[in-house]
């Protein structure tokens, strides 16, 4: 997980010519010097906009690149040149050793900006090299997930791979790059702002600068927090099958006029409970287990079969004695059906009267939500005292209302809390009115059912008692067909209910898997692994706030917090109390610190740290000069540091003078004459 910048190169052409300038780099220290105004930063701008990072500094779609690349340039003399065209490329190394070359367009007629081509080989550093090209897009949905996207090309180049996050607005996502380059890429305008980074936080990801930090880590925390996040969803969601299944058996039982019981109404892993279920149905007025009646209806079936069937004529008295039963049956389960319909409707009443008590209450709940916001926006409490005056402050005696009508006035927070007790008491008990409301309507489809049945065996009785005495009792058979049937509407509700039934023992191990994975957890929040490297990370920054001049407190009274991972003292964050050039400094020993916590431990930093115009505030010339020394010693490990800087050169050369370290001084404008023929571009 490397990246090293081997060669820049910023081209300009004028009517004059072509203007530019290169930047060879190496391992360990790079010293970039220009005086101000010529030009450096203009190049450590190009350099982010070649990689496709402007979005690090602003949201804007314009070209981040100051006017000598995109309008005029300036000579030695100070006239300008008009810039036809412009283009900046890069070359850069992984840590596998493979070198691309990547270019793109400033200023080009006909040719989008957003376009990136990436040739496979060292083209600046060795200018006769012949590799093969591809063309990227940045800035345009997709950059950063689709294959032909630069920042995809770019992730897979560093061997990152990039953690899903939670945004504020849509789906989850990876985490974007610009938000982890200003921790390794600290930019003059706004990279000096704030610790540990300027990280933009209009690309709306949740704990953005966190999300950051502990992938440039490596991190275990946000890995275990979303595996927490998750692994509680998923059980969630299992809850949630778990009571539609249960709600689904309880409607098939309810439809066939019978109420289930028996079942767990959350998960459990103990699945011999799921086999302790039953339906029971109302049979002779009282509720009998549907096993029971199937053993009933069996042995009736049994009993028909073994008997002959009689003629009318035998069966005519106990035909006319069964009719008028079935009579007043019948007017019974009418005026069931009746009951039941006017209970329906003074339910639908009910639930009306509930959803718009429930609108009112949310609009309630809105307006004083609302009205606190504008409270504390005020700076003001907002207590109403009955007996003074908000403004003059004078007792109140007289009023056109009692004053004891204002004595229990309720404040703005205690408001609240009580129109969102009422809203959920209120939504309860909708939700008991509405599983009422659908079981009155199972219970009146059952009625018409038994109903329906009744009258079909009125039919046939009566079709018995009006035919020949001696022909075979229709009654009779019809009953044996009747019970039969009734047989087989029970064994298939059984059947029905047993079948998905059998998903609650698969909801049951997905459970108990679950419960698993979350116990294989680690209780604590960071890993073994992670408080070493913050240990190491506060050591770090510790010891070089002490090389770098740190005063505004004892530098080893410093950590870093285990939330924000921000510098702290005493559980609290630094802020105002340090003196401005101590900012700086402390900035300085948090970006080198995370740069020497990947030389002994496995982190996602790339091995790189770019500063440009690092010596703010009017830092001391010491101190900077300590910056340098430090920041030399990475070479030897593998490392790249580079700093742009318009510090006083007559200060500066003795310090690079006692240094290894590459130099890259310009003592004019940065952009200069050049010739063309050499590299990618060449005409």
């Amino acid at each position: 997980m490397t990246l090293r910048l081997r060669h820049l190169r910023l081209r300009a052409y004028t009517q004059d010519g072509a203007y530019g300038a290169d930047f060879p780099f190496e391992p360990g220290l790079n010293v970039i010097w220009a005086d101000n105004t010529k030009g450096k930063s203009t190049s450590m701008q190009a350099l982010l906009y070649v990689l496709g990072m402007e979005k690090m500094l602003s949201p804007s779609r314009e070209v981040p690149v100051p006017h000598a690349l995109t309008n005029y340039l300036l000579k030695d003399d100070d006239s300008r040149l008009a810039v036809i065209t412009s283009f900046v490329e890069v070359e850069i190394e992984n840590g596998a050793g493979t070198i691309v070359t990547a270019r793109r367009p400033i200023k080009e007629p006909g040719v989008d900006t957003r376009l990136v081509t990436v040739w496979f080989g060292a083209m600046l550093s060795e200018p006769t090299a012949n590799a093969p090209s591809r063309q990227f897009f940045v800035r345009d949905p997709g950059a950063f997930q689709r294959e032909d996207g630069f920042l995809h090309f770019l992730e897979d180049f560093i061997d990152w791979d990039m953690p899903v996050v939670r945004k504020y607005d849509g789906p989850e996502g990876k985490l974007p790059l610009e938000t982890v380059f200003p921790l390794f890429w600290v930019e003059q305008k706004r990279g000096w702002s704030a610790i540990p980074a300027a990280i933009p936080t209009y690309m709306r990801v949740r704990d953005v600068q966190k999300r950051a930090v502990e992938f440039i880590m490596d991190l275990d925390v946000h890995k275990l927090e979303l595996q927490r996040q998750r692994l509680k969803e998923k059980t969630d969601e299992n809850a949630r099958n778990w009571a539609a299944v249960l709600d689904e058996m309880t409607r098939v039982a309810r439809r066939a006029g019978g109420t289930l019981s028996g079942l767990p109404a959350r998960p459990t892993i103990d699945t011999d409970s799921l086999e302790r279920w039953t339906v029971s149905l109302i049979q002779d007025d009282q509720a009998m287990a549907v096993e029971t009646i199937l053993a009933g209806l069996r042995a009736r079936v049994v009993a028909l079969a073994q008997a002959r069937v009689p003629e009318v004529g035998e069966t005519a008295n106990a035909l006319t004695a069964e009719l008028e039963t079935l009579g007043k049956e019948i007017d019974a389960l009418n005026q069931r059906r009746v009951e039941i319909h006017k209970a329906r409707q003074l339910k639908d009443a009910d639930i009306l009267s509930l959803e718009r008590r429930i609108a009112q209450l949310r609009e309630d709940l809105q307006k004083n939500q609302d009205v606190q916001k504008l409270q504390r926006y005020a700076g003001t409490a907002g207590n109403l005292t009955p007996d003074q005056c908000p403004t003059c402050e004078q007792s109140l005696v007289d009023a056109l209302i009692s004053q004891d009508v204002l004595e229990a006035v309720m404040p703005i927070e205690d408001n609240i809390e009580y129109v969102r007790s009422q809203l959920k008491m209120f939504e309860d008990i909708l939700k008991r009115e509405l599983d009422e409301q659908r079981r009155l309507g199972d219970l009146g489809a059952v009625v018409v059912s038994e109903t329906a049945q009744l009258y079909a065996r009125v039919r046939t009785i009566r079709t018995d008692l009006m035919g020949p005495s001696n022909a075979p009792s229709a009654a009779a058979i019809e009953e044996r067909v009747r019970v039969e049937a009734r047989i087989r509407d029970l064994e298939g509700l059984i059947a029905s209910l047993g079948d998905t039934a059998s998903r609650l023992n698969i909801l049951s191990a997905e459970f108990a898997e679950l419960l698993k994975a979350i116990r294989l957890l680690p209780s604590d929040k960071m890993t073994a692994d992670d408080k070493d490297k913050l240990d190491a990370l506060t050591s770090s920054v510790q010891e070089l706030a002490q090389a770098f001049g740190f005063t505004t407190f004892a530098p080893n009274e410093l950590t870093i917090d285990e939330d924000s991972y921000r510098p702290q003292k005493e559980g609290y964050e630094i802020g105002f109390e340090t003196s401005a050039s101590d900012a700086i400094r402390l900035k300085w020993a948090y970006q080198l610190g995370l740069l020497e916590l990947a030389r002994d431990y496995t982190t996602n930093h790339p091995g790189m740290l770019l500063l440009d115009e690092p010596r703010q505030q009017s830092s001391s010339k010491v101190s900077f000069g300590q910056l340098l020394e430090r920041a030399a010693n990475h070479r030897g490990k593998g490392q790249q540091v580079i700093v742009s800087t318009s510090e006083d050169i007559d200060t500066l050369t003795p310090i690079l003078a006692r240094l290894s370290c590459n130099k890259i001084i310009f003592d004019g404008y940065v952009l200069q004459p050049v010739k063309t023929g050499q590299g990618p571009a060449s005409d």
